[in-house]
């Protein structure tokens, strides 16, 4: 929870200091159309996609060893 806390003030803070940079010219650009992707919900992964692999692999005797792995690839 710490963790994600701290993801999501870092890029809060890195989106104020883009803001600030755009907001800083004077010159008035036109927006470029953007075309939105498609994505499917298939191509989304969602906690339920990882229940079945978590259930086989994370035991009593090796949860700590798998938390700290999870831990260590968030940072």
């Amino acid at each position: 929870m710490r963790h994600a806390l701290s993801a999501v003030g870092i890029a809060a803070s890195m989106l104020l200091m883009v803001g600030c940079k755009q907001g800083s010219t004077t010159e008035q650009q036109d927006p470029a159309p953007s075309a939105q992707p498609t994505i499917a919900d298939t191509d989304l992964a969602v906690p339920a996609d990882f229940e079945e692999e978590a259930a086989s692999s994370i035991t009593v005797a090796n949860y700590k060893t798998e938390l700290d792995a999870i831990e260590s690839e968030i940072n």
